[in-house]
């Protein structure tokens, strides 16, 4: 038996030219990549910044990106207009999508049928490049994969093999690398019930994790011990990594660290007295306590503070104390 979709044949292993990695060892070419978060993380925000990251050269969170042949986007659950705004932002305005919210061409009846999800998918990838095919290279993100995509229920690991082995084959005969979005299940208030790993919390059965190459995941912050959100990927033929961060003014992602510093800074300068001097204790009580900062934050922040010439030593052992510099 054989499904309706797949009706390009893929070309012949001597036919099929070489195209790098998206990310080296991180989102190999051809694969199928799962990113997964709670609804309004900030999933759209940060694959809009890696899409022109990638477009571009630069690095993604430390590691080098190739250009892919092309790039195109398809939204399943919204009108484009909610994703333009950071399509904006970052400088892709005119990135080639498909919304099936805004195509008037698409009967909604046939979303009823479970089983015609994988036609749906064909057909979302047929017109993902403004109205025709990627090209082969391209990098297609699918926003989300589930329930549309999903050939049967999303609850079941058989269906959600059967689809998502459907989306490696697509893959292969488009030639083009897949990234797939996909909502997290509700945290659980008890902490000593919560899940073990966050890929875990993917709504769905766990052949997403299972069936895909490479897992990538965005947590929200989760007070007082995580003020950070925190991503992590998970691929094949690496080791995990995991990054905090932050959002900026603008809403895109920055490393927490470079936030944290500054704050942390920030409420150091603000302990030194009319005299300009402050106290190791000082600092501790009211950085350590009143902020929860870490002892090592607060250490780092000193020594550039001191770096930059803002603060001074003044004393040794106990004694010390720090001096704030005047600026002219």
């Amino acid at each position: 038996m054989t499904d309706t979709i797949g009706h390009n044949t893929p070309p012949s292993s001597l036919d099929v030219p070489t195209y790098a990695d998206p990310i080296p060892g991180i989102l190999p070419f051809g694969t199928v990549t799962l990113f997964a978060g709670a609804p309004g993380a900030g999933k759209t925000a940060m694959i809009a910044d890696w899409i022109v990251r990638m477009r571009d050269g630069r690095n993604i969170w430390g590691h080098k990106t190739n250009p892919s042949t092309a790039y195109c986007y398809i939204a399943a659950d919204r009108g484009w207009a909610s994703h333009q705004q950071w399509f904006d932002l970052v400088g892709y305005p005119d990135i080639p999508h498909y919304s099936l919210a805004d195509d008037p061409h698409f009967d909604l009846k046939d979303l009823r049928d479970a089983s015609k999800a994988l036609d749906l998918l064909h057909y979302a990838l047929q017109h993902c490049n403004n109205g025709v095919p990627p090209p082969p290279g391209a990098f297609v993100t699918i926003d989300p994969v589930s329930p549309l995509y999903i050939a049967g229920n999303a609850n079941a690991s058989r269906d959600v093999a059967r689809s998502l082995l459907a989306f490696s084959r697509e893959a292969k005969s488009f030639q083009i690398s897949l990234m797939l979005t996909a909502h997290f299940g509700k945290q659980l208030a008890d902490k000593t019930a919560r899940y073990a790993r966050p890929q875990d919390r993917i709504s769905g059965s766990g052949a997403f994790s299972g069936f895909s190459d490479t897992q990538i995941y965005l947590c929200d912050p989760d007070p007082p011990d995580h003020p950070f959100h925190s991503l992590g990927w998970n691929p094949r033929h690496r080791a995990p990594e995991e990054f905090p961060c932050t959002r900026n003014e603008h809403g895109l992602f920055v490393p927490y660290d470079l936030i944290r510093e500054d704050e942390v800074a920030s409420q150091v300068l603000d302990c030194f007295d009319a005299t300009g001097e402050t106290s190791i204790s000082v600092i501790a009580e009211r950085i350590l306590t009143q902020h929860g900062y870490s002892y090592s934050a607060v250490k780092r922040a000193l020594v550039r503070l001191l770096e930059q010439g803002r603060i001074v030593k003044v004393g040794h052992g106990r004694a010390t104390k720090y001096r704030r510099v005047k600026v002219h």
